[in-house]
Formats: structure tokens, sequence, C-alpha cells
């Protein structure tokens, strides 16, 4: 098994930015706290399928901080009046599509 060294916070980023819940993650990743508290590593397989699980491409795991997205667009979304803190990856990947429709 060919274990992967990820920083932890890129696997809290990953987890935060796809909204998933914490219970489903763990429930398909059980060693997801021990990752996230820097106790083990992933192995590759492993990471790829959380990537996959949180919609996250597999290559910023190896970045060195986790990157800041920032809506090419103006960003007028709110709940509740509130603005909403972060663009969700569907909504990314969205975005980028009709732009290169465009």
């Amino acid at each position: 098994m060919n274990h992967v060294n990820v920083k932890k916070d890129l696997l809290i980023w990953a987890r935060e930015r796809s909204g998933r819940n914490w219970d489903d993650l763990v429930r398909k990743f059980p060693k997801l706290e021990a990752w996230e508290n820097g106790e083990i590593t992933p192995t590759l397989k492993q990471l790829e399928n959380y990537a996959r699980a949180t919609y996250t491409p597999i290559g910023f795991f190896f970045l060195p901080s986790p990157p800041v997205e920032h809506v090419p667009i103006p960003d007028l979304r709110t709940v509740g009046n509130e603005r909403i803190a972060h663009p969700s990856p569907d909504l990314l990947d969205t975005i980028y599509l009709c732009q290169q429709r465009q």
C-alpha cells in the first residue's frame, strides 16, 4: 500500500468545500478523523475515493495550502439575508462550463 502524505488542512478544506455531512463521510471513510488529526495518512486509492466523494480534483491535495476559490462573476447569492461564504464545487463547475461555452 502506498500511503500519501497529505496535509490535514487540505483534507479539512475539501470536506468543508464539498458541503457533505460529516457523518456521511465518516461512514464512507472510517479513518477520516485520524486523517484529519494527522495520526495516519490515506493510501492513494483512499485519497482518490475521498477526492471523488468531496468533488475535489486529486491534484489539489498536493498543494502547499488550500487554494482560495473566487467566483468569476458577481456573487449575489444569500440565504436568510446572509451572504454565502464560499461557492460550492457544483456552482464553480457550472460557471466555468458556461464561460467555456461563451
